[in-house]
């Protein structure tokens, strides 16, 4: 294919297979491909699983809990649990919903307790290169 001016702006590789945990195909850009200070994952949950490690990180993020049916995306097809701060709030999404994370809020597990039908857990970071959070111990009940 000839070169073009804004040819690089398209970007199609990121598509990564068999991840385990999820179902289908993964489109990840994680890794500096997008060129600015944003990475992006796009999976599909179809079975009850979580992410338990407890962790924080010096970027903000948006968590996007999505119906995977597109003629009803606000209708989740299951129910997640989050859990934010170092209080251990937890809430409790039933619906279509975008969680925002700000820099340095502990954040999980996410337990995606009931999957009814596939949905769609996009997370959009505002970093260049994503990498796991600094892992955080269990939350001091005592404070």
């Amino acid at each position: 294919m000839p070169a073009t001016k804004y040819g690089h702006l398209i970007l199609s590789e990121a598509l990564k297979k068999d991840i385990p945990h999820y179902l289908g195909e993964s489109v990840l850009a994680h890794d500096g491909q997008l060129n600015t200070d944003c990475s992006i994952g796009y999976h599909c949950i179809g079975n009850v699983m979580s992410f338990d490690r407890p962790h924080k990180h010096d970027f903000a993020e948006m968590l996007c809990f999505i119906g995977g049916d597109p003629a009803r995306v606000y209708d989740l097809g299951g129910e997640v649990e989050i859990t934010l701060g170092d209080e251990e709030e937890k809430h409790t999404i039933t619906a279509a919903a975008i969680v925002t994370i700000p820099p340095d809020l502990r954040h999980c597990p996410i337990v995606f307790t009931r999957v009814d039908r596939p949905m769609v857990f996009l997370e959009i970071s505002m970093t260049r290169i994503w990498k796991p959070g600094e892992q955080l111990p269990p939350a001091d009940k005592k404070k």
